[in-house]
C-alpha cells in the first residue's frame, strides 16, 4: 500500500492511501494534545466508509508506517500540538 500525507486542516491530518489494485482510501486522523483521538478512512471513488475491519486494519497499519518514518508528518503533529496549547 502507498501511503501520501496530502493535508493538515481543523486539527486532522489528512492521508491518501493506493492499494495494490490502484483502490484510493482517503484517512483522516483527529488529533488531540498530540495523539490520535479518531481515525475514518473512506473509499475515495463511493466517499464510502470502510467498515471492512481487515480492509481498514491494512490501511491504518500502512498509515502508521508513513506517519512514523514521515518528517513532515512528524512536523505537523508538532505544529498541531503547540497551536492547540496556545489557541
Amino acid at each position: 500500500m502507498e501511503v501520501e500525507y496530502t493535508l493538515t486542516e481543523d486539527g486532522m491530518i489528512q492521508f491518501e492511501c493506493t492499494d495494490a489494485d490502484g483502490k484510493v482510501y482517503g484517512v483522516a486522523d483527529t488529533i488531540v494534545n498530540g495523539m490520535i483521538d479518531d481515525t475514518l478512512v473512506i473509499d475515495m471513488e463511493t466517499l464510502d466508509e470502510i467498515e471492512d475491519s481487515e480492509l481498514f486494519k491494512r490501511i491504518v497499519t500502512a498509515r502508521a508506517v508513513y506517519m512514523y518514518d514521515s518528517y513532515a508528518v512528524q512536523e505537523a503533529l508538532k505544529e498541531l500540538t503547540y497551536n492547540k496549547q496556545n489557541d
